[in-house]
């Protein structure tokens, strides 16, 4: 999707983070777009990680950052007639922004180093309170819109698409009578929930840190969207076109019903929980082809490693989420805290190994500071936990 020079500006902004602390609302939501590829959120993890940036702090010191970043631009744009292949040439221009950010990052390291010491301390802080992010949209053409509360009304080629009160409103009557071909993908960032309403009349909630791929308008005798993270759907009924959500662990079909996905990366896992209706769950082996399982209401398909298990749960614990509360029944605390980073935007460290399994249920509401949880957490639990911030990244250390 990214040329070589877009990779320049997505570098630029990751430089700017680190340095200023923060990033205009169209700045962010470039690189929220950029860090909805999986592959991109590990690199920039990496990036950023404070041991990783002090290894190359002293190589990259010597390192003229702005004369590299113009010559290297230069190169670029002198090429006229690439005698590599494009595969190679792309890798080439992904190598020298890498090389170009990690050049700037060393100044980054400079600029703290030289003024208050302060600044590269771990500092224990008694809370994180909830930061909503907005999402941003992605349109077919490529452009790229944040979904601030002010911008009511989104005009594209294919028509208008309405911005209220965070849900998003496809109507096939705005679509000017052109059928649209290409894709939209809402994106949703660390601490913020979204909704869409789809051309056919289906209702999505997108859960924090997910993103969902769709057609602006659905056509033909199927129904076909895209997910990554973790998304509650109430389908429109269309018995002559079956929905079908897909995400890289296993696909889900239905022709009108309402369920949860849960198909985040880092999980490792695949949730279906059915809450109405009936759903398909198919592709969860990728060597060979199987007959679809069939889902009835309470009922959740769990996929780990391309085995399926089905268990009867309450999805009310499953779809609390997006009525902005947290509801964990037994859940060991490694997922629940895995859960609430991707709200709060923190990361998890156990002391000891054997405090990841314990187990909670409880109720808690996502606008409330996260030390109100904890605090439950080490009453009931007999443990202890710490929260320490180091420039803009929080990390939560639960000990004996």
């Amino acid at each position: 999707m990214y040329s070589g020079k877009k990779e320049f500006v997505i570098a630029a902004l990751i430089r700017k983070e680190l340095l200023v602390g923060e990033l205009s609302i169209e700045e962010n939501a470039l690189l929220q777009e950029w860090l909805s590829v999986p592959e991109n959120q590990e690199y920039y993890q990496k990036v950023i990680d404070l041991e990783t940036l002090k290894s190359k702090e002293k190589f990259y010191s010597a390192v003229n950052t702005d004369a590299a970043f113009e010559r290297i631009q230069g190169k670029i744009n002198l090429v006229e007639k690439p005698v590599i292949s494009l595969f190679t040439y792309s890798k080439m221009l992904r190598y020298a922004a890498v090389l170009v950010l990690l050049a700037g990052i060393s100044s980054v390291f400079f600029y703290l180093n030289t003024t208050s010491v302060s600044n590269n301390q771990v500092v224990e802080v008694k809370s994180i309170e909830p930061k909503y992010n907005h999402p941003t949209l992605v349109l077919a053409d490529g452009s790229v819109v944040s979904l601030e509360p002010k911008k009511e009304k989104i005009v594209s080629k294919n028509g208008i698409i309405s911005n209220v009160n965070h849900v998003l409103v496809y109507d096939s009557k705005d679509l000017k009578g052109v059928i649209s071909t290409g894709d939209n993908t809402l994106i949703v960032p660390v601490g913020g929930i979204y909704a869409v309403n789809l051309s056919d009349g289906t209702k999505v909630w997108l859960n924090s840190k997910s993103s969902l791929k769709y057609p602006v308008e659905f056509s033909g005798d199927k129904r076909t969207v895209t997910l990554e993270g973790e998304a509650y759907f109430e389908v429109s009924k269309n018995v002559h076109s079956p929905f079908t959500v897909k995400t890289k662990s296993g696909n889900v079909t239905v022709l009108g019903t309402h369920f949860n996905i849960s198909a985040y990366d880092e999980d490792r896992n695949f949730e279906t929980t059915l809450a109405e209706g009936k759903v398909a769950i198919s592709g969860i082996s990728k060597s060979k082809e199987s007959e679809p399982t069939i889902l009835t209401p309470g009922q959740q398909a769990r996929v780990r490693n391309e085995t399926l298990r089905i268990a009867t749960v309450d999805p009310a614990v499953y779809t609390a989420w997006k009525d902005g509360k947290f509801y964990f029944e037994n859940e060991n605390l490694k997922n629940i805290l895995t859960k609430m980073a991707r709200w709060y935007n923190f990361n998890v460290k156990f002391e000891q190994k054997a405090l990841e399994q314990i187990k909670f249920t409880g109720i808690v509401l996502k606008d409330e500071p996260i030390d109100q949880f904890l605090d439950i957490i080490s009453k009931t639990s007999n443990v202890k936990y710490k929260i320490t911030k180091l420039n803009q990244t929080y990390e939560v250390t639960v000990s004996k």
